[in-house]
């Protein structure tokens, strides 16, 4: 069985210090066993050097049993300090070890969530019933719902919030379980329970605010089955809302159990008609959501009910959720679960788009997707949830991968493969803790997907979607010449690596297929640290002019702390011979717009946007071999996107989308027969003017534009004629690229030539032998 983690990340060692300590994931490279919390903190001592950690709580998952501790100080309770030991139940072998430590004095102010609630209950309301002997029993009933929504059930996308609603976009259930006592029947069972917020202490000043929109417990004597009026809510009239969420909270729960996770102690509690604001909220503490009723009522929308339902199945795994990425994974797990559910009924229309119904009926008039092909993540940017971070929302950044792959496994499996993404996805999570990041929940899917499924690509699926944000990245990235040019079947090329693994390296390895050199690197310090060398390429006397080559590399990288090392397969790809162009790039030598700090904008940032013209006279077609020229110079070409548009028509071809490039020189041809966003532009005539467009949407660097063009391709200089000086001159001038760390499957090849071969292939754990 091969094993797919793409990165691994040093663990906290030694005691606590006087700095923070970023969150770290450990997954061990020798069998440890572990079967009590004692044994897990003598371990934690021992390979550590970590004391003073107090027992928090003992948590199981599908496949495991999880340690929990924090630190032993002041109000470390109430702070997001957390390590987490996660054993295999089975075998009680350790899996993985997170923690998240803190400096004491971060913790100072933190408080529990100690907010009080009064709530009216349908406890509250048959009690005198039951105290009169009456029975309290569970019976079942038919309820009328939207499910998901009017929008999407109808498949209308011009229905507006005040419109009648037809029958159509109803759904009718029946056999659904409530509780009944003296022929009243209460929206009530084991799972789900409505109720009545009366007042609520939202801001913990410890004073109860008043419930403007109190609606009393919704009751019926024979079924649920009334439909909306949104006038009725005016007068508070609120059963349709009530019996919303309580049908989709239900259905749910249920599905969560059948995949395994029984993780409510007592019933969900909900109220679906809570407040003026145009906001919902889950709150963990207090058992309870309340759906917000501000420019349209939320618990109209199935998607709001089961995201809000997601924070509480995230809050139930992990109770100690905050800091790190936390908002923002967040509010990503529940967009997830809205689409996930929606989708297993519905794969055609709008799938993905969560809150259809909602999201355009609010005061801010937009909804979120989960196909977000831009968004990246950046090491060392803070992800609180609802916030633009590189011009994405930062809730996409986290959903979209999530949901790509839900999508390519059930196309690929069928039916069966939804509940597996769905069951490896909370796995994972039920492995982690507070101040957790993107990396460390993206690795700890992808763990869950191997132990879960180990014979599916499910993992493999997983690598490459969090890969193509940016979220996972291999430890080193390469960059090697674009173009070879070879003399007596042999090219020596220079080769650029850069650690991208944010940790100390202590030895990486690679050994290339077409080549006897050795790359043998120590002791790469830091995330941005470069090391150069070079290796001489063996090229088969059958390759010709204008071919494509990949020199395939097999690499180790061990981080000497007792963790799996991490094997890499990379394929480093090179085009024989130079093109010849039909015209000369433009030169420009223009300074490029930066994203700037201000009021409003882009997520408060205004972003920088620099378009540039190019007119040709050259009537001539672009024909099968053509290529555009593109020279910039950014010290950090992920702030960047690149845009081309020809002459005719409204086409904008995309050359660079924030791709994590980690050259400041960006120096390539992309050439239509190995990028696919470019071949779009063949049968386009290069007359007239064509629109070259920058947009940077980071603040913080600047660059160059240097130089753009697009001509046909008229042939290739001759390897024969090449000297060992023009070899040289040639790998230097022309190699500014070749990162194999970027994404193969980004929808038209962000490094132009390049898109055929940036596939990473995969990265392997395996185990340290003796």
């Amino acid at each position: 069985m091969k094993k797919h983690l793409l990165a691994l990340l040093l663990p906290i060692v030694g005691s606590y210090c006087s700095s923070p300590l970023a969150s770290m994931i450990d997954f061990p490279s020798d069998p440890v066993y572990v079967t009590s919390s004692d044994e897990a903190k003598q371990l934690l001592a021992q390979r550590y050097t970590l004391t003073g950690l107090v027992n928090e709580s003992v948590s199981t998952s599908l496949l495991s049993t999880q340690y929990r501790f924090y630190q032993g100080f002041a109000n470390a309770v109430a702070c997001s300090s957390s390590v987490v030991v996660t054993v295999d139940t089975n075998t009680k072998e350790v899996v993985q070890i997170y923690t998240h430590l803190l400096d004491e004095s971060e913790c100072q102010s933190a408080k529990e969530d100690n907010r009080a609630i009064d709530l009216n209950t349908p406890e509250q309301a048959y009690g005198p019933f039951v105290a009169a002997g009456n029975a309290k029993q569970i019976v079942t009933t038919s309820l009328n719902v939207f499910d998901p929504d009017p929008l999407t059930a109808l498949e209308d996308i011009t229905l507006e919030y005040s419109d009648v609603i037809s029958n159509a976009a109803y759904s009718l259930y029946s056999d659904i379980e409530v509780t009944e006592v003296a022929g009243t029947r209460y929206l009530e069972n084991s799972r789900v329970r409505a109720v009545d917020v009366r007042a609520f202490d939202l801001d913990g000043d410890g004073a109860l605010e008043a419930d403007v929109s109190q609606q009393g417990i919704i009751t019926s004597a024979s079924d649920f089955t009334i439909e909306r009026d949104i006038k009725d809510y005016e007068n508070k009239h609120t059963q349709f809302l009530d019996t919303m969420a309580f049908y989709h909270i239900d259905k749910s729960v249920q599905y969560l159990q059948q995949l395994g996770f029984d993780i409510f102690s007592e019933p969900v509690q909900f109220d679906a008609f809570f407040g003026n604001k145009d906001n919902s909220t889950a709150y963990l503490a207090q058992n309870v959501i309340v759906f917000g009723n501000g420019v349209s009522a939320d618990a109209e929308d199935a998607d709001v009910i089961l995201h809000e339902l997601g924070h509480m199945i995230n809050f139930s795994l992990v109770k100690r959720w905050r800091d790190g990425d936390t908002g923002a994974i967040g509010e990503g797990l529940g967009d997830y679960w809205a689409a996930s559910s929606r989708y297993r009924t519905n794969k055609t229309f709008q799938p993905d788009i969560v809150f259809s119904w909602d999201g355009v009926n609010t005061s801010k008039t937009s909804t979120r997707i989960l196909n977000d092909a831009e968004a990246r993540y950046v090491p060392g940017v803070s992800y609180p949830a609802h916030v633009v971070r590189n011009g994405s929302n930062v809730d996409q950044l986290w959903s979209t991968p999530l949901f790509q792959v839900l999508k390519l496994a059930v196309a690929e499996h069928g039916e069966l493969a939804h509940e597996h993404i769905d069951r490896i996805i909370w796995e994972g999570i039920a492995a982690l803790g507070g101040g957790v990041t993107m990396p460390d929940a993206a690795l700890s899917i992808v763990k869950a997907a191997e132990r879960l499924y180990p014979q599916s690509n499910y993992s493999d699926l997983f690598v490459k979607q969090f890969k193509a944000h940016n979220i996972l990245t291999n430890t080193v990235a390469f960059y090697a010449p674009q173009f070879l040019m070879v003399k007596d079947g042999k090219a020596k090329v220079a080769l650029d690596l850069f650690n991208i693994s944010g940790k100390n390296i202590h030895t990486f390895t690679g050994r290339f297929e077409q080549s006897d050199d050795v790359v043998s690197l120590s002791s790469i310090a830091s995330f941005d640290t470069a090391a150069r060398t070079s290796v001489t390429v063996k090229v088969p006397d059958s390759t010709q002019c204008g071919e494509a080559f990949p020199l395939n590399a097999e690499t180790v990288t061990d981080f000497n702390n007792q963790q799996i090392p991490t094997q890499g397969e990379y394929s480093i790809p090179f085009v024989v011979c130079t093109p010849k162009l039909t015209h000369t790039p433009k030169v420009e030598n223009s300074a490029l717009s930066d994203a700037t700090s201000t009021v409003g904008g882009l997520g408060g940032n205004k972003i920088g946007v620099k378009s540039y013209l190019l007119t040709l006279t050259d009537t001539a077609v672009l024909d099968n071999d053509f290529s555009v020229s593109l020279h910039i110079k950014h010290k950090r070409i992920s702030d960047l996107k690149v845009t081309l548009t020809p002459p005719v028509g409204d086409r904008e071809i995309t050359l660079l989308a924030y791709d994590n490039i980690q050259q400041d020189d960006f120096n390539q041809q992309l050439m239509s027969r190995f990028n696919q966003e470019v071949n779009r532009l063949k049968g386009e005539s290069l007359e007239g003017t064509w629109t070259l467009k920058v947009t940077d949407r980071v603040v913080g660097e600047s660059g160059e534009l240097v130089s753009w063009g697009i001509a046909n391709i008229s042939g290739y200089s001759k390897p024969e004629t090449a000297t060992d000086e023009t070899n040289n001159n040639n790998n230097n001038n022309n190699g500014n690229n070749g990162a194999t760390d970027n994404n193969s499957g980004s929808g038209g090849g962000s490094l132009g030539w390049l898109s055929l071969f940036m596939l990473v292939v995969i990265n392997k754990l395996r185990k340290n032998t003796p």
